[in-house]
């Protein structure tokens, strides 16, 4: 797995280039991707100016809608096990079963899992408009076929977690 340099800024390197929004609303849908950063710079929650270390992650997902396969991508999150971090909820409402992280569970095993997902849009304040997960389900089975394929999914950059390749990160969560 690609490990992203240590940055304290966002931008590329943290990021999927996703250059093209697709529609919003609810679609069956597949993660296809995931981007470790490792030992990134962040502000120390609640306690402004402050920094730390800390590894992130984040989720690339394709949809499919009006016959075209978009992907829309999670915010950062954080790297931990613990039942209140973003990632843990992530991935329980992804599958629809906590995660076990027991060291041996490795979130970046998820590839391939499709869920339903709600996208939505917002402006940046630098105006640029950009597409988000507002929510995150398991997807019934019955509509497992309409969630895109996983080779189908072009990911701008190339992709950045070979599949079967395990998380730098899969037995250090906190």
């Amino acid at each position: 797995m690609k490990i992203v340099p240590n940055t304290s800024m966002g931008g590329s390197d943290r990021s999927f280039a996703i250059d093209k929004n697709g529609p919003t609303g609810a679609y069956p849908a597949r993660l296809v991707d995931v981007l470790d950063s490792e030992n990134v710079e962040v502000q120390k929650y609640g306690e402004p100016g402050v920094m730390e270390k800390k590894n992130v992650t984040r989720f690339c997902i394709a949809y499919s809608a009006q016959g075209e396969t978009h992907l829309v991508q999670s915010w950062e999150m954080t790297v931990s096990a613990s039942e209140r971090s973003a990632l843990y909820k992530f991935l329980r409402d992804m599958k629809g079963e906590a995660p076990v992280f027991d060291g041996e569970y490795d979130y970046c095993d998820e590839i391939g899992q499709t869920c339903q997902i709600t996208v939505s849009s917002k402006v940046s304040k630098k105006g640029t408009p950009y597409n988000y997960i507002a929510s995150v389900a398991p997807l019934m089975e019955e509509l497992a076929d309409k969630a895109p394929k996983l080779e189908s999914a072009e990911i701008p950059g190339g992709r950045r977690t070979p599949i079967n390749e395990p998380s730098p990160f899969s037995t250090e969560v906190a």
